[in-house]
C-alpha cells in the first residue's frame, strides 16, 4: 500500500478458515468490525442490523473495552476508565512492549 501510495483509512482484517489450523473467527469467538469512520472530516457510525437476525446487530459508533465483573465493550461517552492504548499512529509506533510482558499479560 505504501509503495502504491495508497491509503490505508480504509484497511480490514480478517481471517480465512482454513488458517490457523481449521481455527477461525467462529471457533475462537472472535472478529474485528467497523464501528466508525470519519469521511471528510465528520464522524459517522458503522453498524449493521440485519432484518433476519436480530439477535447479530452490532455495536455502532467510537467504543472503549472496561473491566467491570468481566470485560466489556460499551460507548466511549459511557463511564469507565478505557483498558485499550494507541499502540500505531500513522505508521509509526507508539507503544513499544517486550514479548516476555505480552507473554507474561496473557498468562493473567
Amino acid at each position: 500500500m505504501k509503495t502504491r501510495e495508497w491509503s490505508a483509512d480504509n484497511v480490514a482484517f480478517g481471517s480465512g478458515g482454513g488458517l490457523l489450523q481449521k481455527l477461525d473467527r467462529d471457533t475462537q469467538s472472535f472478529a474485528l468490525k467497523c464501528s466508525y469512520v470519519e469521511v471528510d472530516g465528520t464522524g459517522r457510525d458503522v453498524f449493521k442490523q440485519p432484518a433476519t437476525d436480530r439477535s447479530k446487530d452490532s455495536k455502532r459508533g467510537r467504543l472503549k473495552l472496561i473491566q467491570s465483573e468481566g470485560w466489556h465493550t460499551i460507548a466511549e461517552r459511557d463511564a469507565g476508565a478505557d483498558q485499550l492504548g494507541e499502540v500505531f499512529r500513522d505508521g509509526r509506533l507508539l507503544t513499544k512492549v517486550a514479548f516476555g510482558e505480552v507473554r507474561d499479560r496473557a498468562d493473567l
